[in-house]
């Protein structure tokens, strides 16, 4: 069968969400650097902490979005947020952009236009940095998008996919994310290095309409997922981080969940995320995960 038109317009979305974060140069992390604080006696006590990740770490779509972010396309709901508000952060600054890869983290991004460039995200970390957490790899190689569009064609598409490009994507992707881990302590030797896992989009034993009924491979996409999964955390086993996976604790949570779901389908509500990106609901679910983990 082939792709419904929903789920064609929802993976140019995705096309033109990755490349976001080399659109435009004007974007910058200035903005983003704030100290937080609750009003209580405790607000300022919390650790220096910097975020950089991808989209599934800036909240794309999800009100409201800090307009200085411009095409990284922050949202001030983002985990990164609400983790900063949470643990009462002494300073936060958040250096996520959509469309991010491994590479967008460690150097400049290039622009198309002449625009001023994006800086690097690692720029924000430095050695007074007590926390730091990373949520990137996804984009390396297109996989996300690529698997997406893979498991909409007909016959083996999908499978053939997964067993002949995904372990060697992830075998470099891998590599990518556990240099960036080990870059972020050599610039922050003190810092708690916390790598953040994907929220799963789709269940491994069914479709729904919300991901356009049999269009697409569920169960294929859901296995990239896992993959991934895995990849991040031996890449934080490799640099000596932290690891918070989100994949298992996603069940029940995913795009076909209805009023339980964490990420969006296909037709998002207006202001909460980006199609097959997180809600609300996934981003604060993130945010009490890496609580815990920092709190212990």
């Amino acid at each position: 069968m082939p792709p419904t038109r929903p789920l064609l317009a929802a993976l140019a979305l995705i096309a033109v969400t990755a490349a976001c974060s080399s659109s435009d140069g004007s974007a910058d992390r200035s903005s983003a650097d704030t100290t937080t604080g609750s009003g209580s006696d405790t607000a300022a006590t919390g650790p220096r902490y910097v975020a950089l990740g991808d989209s599934y770490t800036a909240g794309p779509q999800l009100n409201p979005t800090d307009k200085a972010s411009d095409t990284c396309l922050r949202s001030t709901k983002n985990y990164p947020h609400l983790l900063a508000e949470a643990i009462g952060a002494a300073s936060f600054t958040d250096a996520s952009c959509s469309g991010a890869t491994t590479d967008n983290v460690l150097e400049s991004v290039a622009t198309v236009g002449g625009g001023k460039a994006v800086p690097a995200q690692i720029d924000a970390v430095d050695k007074d940095t007590q926390l730091v957490t990373v949520g990137i790899g996804g984009n390396d190689s297109s996989l996300f998008s690529s698997l997406s569009v893979a498991c909409t064609r007909p016959g083996t598409a999908c499978e053939d996919y997964l067993d002949d490009k995904v372990p060697g994507i992830l075998r470099n992707t891998g590599k990518n994310i556990a240099t960036v881990l080990e870059a972020v302590k050599e610039r922050a030797p003190q810092a708690r290095v916390v790598l953040v896992g994907y929220l799963g989009v789709t269940p491994a034993d069914r479709g729904c309409d919300a991901l356009g009924g049999d269009a697409l491979d569920t169960a294929g996409v859901s296995a990239g997922e896992r993959s991934i999964d895995r990849t991040m955390a031996a890449a934080a086993r490799t640099a000596g981080a932290t690891y918070v996976s989100m994949n298992a604790a996603s069940k029940g949570h995913d795009a076909c969940a209805g009023d339980e779901a964490w990420t969006n389908g296909l037709s998002p509500a207006l202001g909460d995320g980006a199609v097959l990106h997180p809600r609300a609901a996934g981003m604060a679910a993130v945010a009490s995960a890496v609580e815990k983990v920092v709190a212990s």
